[in-house]
């Protein structure tokens, strides 16, 4: 059996006809400087979940919405973000079987695993979790856990060198190395990892949605190698290209692609559906929008 990590504080989920889930990860909300990766997307975060709202969603957040390693403490992130929080707050109730926002920490917010009662001030009766298992089946976590560069000792090493220099050389346009995000030699190891947890355990996980590498991830392909399967699909005989497709791993993608959020949207059926989503600004009839799009269901 693959070695799956025990997890603290696991939130359990049983869907029930008419539950909708929305599953969004990495905003590294910040202080609104050069080094807050959000900023550039805030409007269309806002515009996204004002549509969650709306139309009854339950809302969980995936870990490192805030940037926790390059800013020593979160009342700056709260001033320069204030209109999310305020959002949020619309999705919050403080009885955990009524709250329709569910938060999970991840490596840039592992602060709040022992400081949630700040969190609480904002939101109160909130709890935030390291995994959400839905259905007994799925399991949700940040994905930090399969990095070796964000988990167990050498996470606080990362943490040193993102907040003491790399913040810093960020304003100035450098990308921080330790992310997966920016490194795709590891984003592909921690992509294979998760995979190998959601496909051979013993707790009857069957799959696996994560963050952490900002690469969106569906069915265990990423966007792009699931448009080049589908090309080559239409343009070889099918019997020659080996279908990579499977239902164990899947990532939300994160919110500070540039101009572009993405997400995995849950509906209930005879069993859980998942459906990519990408959030983004378009023109229309010479206006201005943010359009949802459905990418791969």
């Amino acid at each position: 059996m693959s070695n799956l990590p025990e997890f603290e504080r696991i939130k359990h989920i049983t869907m029930t006809p008419g539950m909708k889930l929305i599953v969004m990860s990495d905003m590294h909300r910040g202080d609104g400087t050069g080094a807050d990766d959000f900023v550039q997307n805030s409007l269309i975060y806002r515009c996204a979940l004002e549509y969650y709202l709306e139309n009854g969603f339950t809302y969980i957040e995936l870990g490192d919405a805030e940037e926790l390693w390059e800013n020593d403490n979160f009342d700056q992130i709260y001033i320069t973000h204030t209109a999310v929080y305020d959002l949020l707050a619309k999705f919050h109730e403080p009885d955990p079987e009524k709250t329709r926002y569910i938060k999970v920490w991840g490596n840039h917010d592992l602060y709040w695993k022992d400081h949630q009662v700040i969190y609480q001030s904002l939101f109160p009766g909130i709890q935030i979790h390291e995994a959400v298992i839905l259905n007994d089946s799925i399991l949700m976590i940040h994905g930090h856990q399969a990095d070796p560069m964000c988990s167990g000792p050498v996470a606080a090493v990362s943490q040193f060198f993102v907040n003491h220099i790399w913040a810093d050389l960020q304003r100035g346009g450098v990308k921080d190395p330790t992310r997966a995000a920016t490194n795709p030699g590891l984003c592909n190891d921690v992509d294979e990892r998760v995979h190998k947890w959601a496909t051979n355990n013993d707790r009857g996980i069957t799959a696996i949605i994560a963050g952490h590498t900002h690469r969106a991830v569906f069915e265990n392909l990423s966007l792009t190698e699931m448009r080049l399967q589908t090309l080559r699909f239409t343009t070889e005989a099918a019997s020659s290209v080996q279908d990579r497709r499977d239902s164990h791993y899947y990532n939300t993608g994160s919110c500070v692609h540039p101009m572009t959020i993405t997400g995995i949207e849950i509906t209930l059926d005879k069993c859980p559906h998942l459906e990519m989503v990408e959030w983004g600004l378009a023109t229309e009839n010479g206006k201005m929008t943010v359009r949802r799009i459905a990418v791969i269901s």
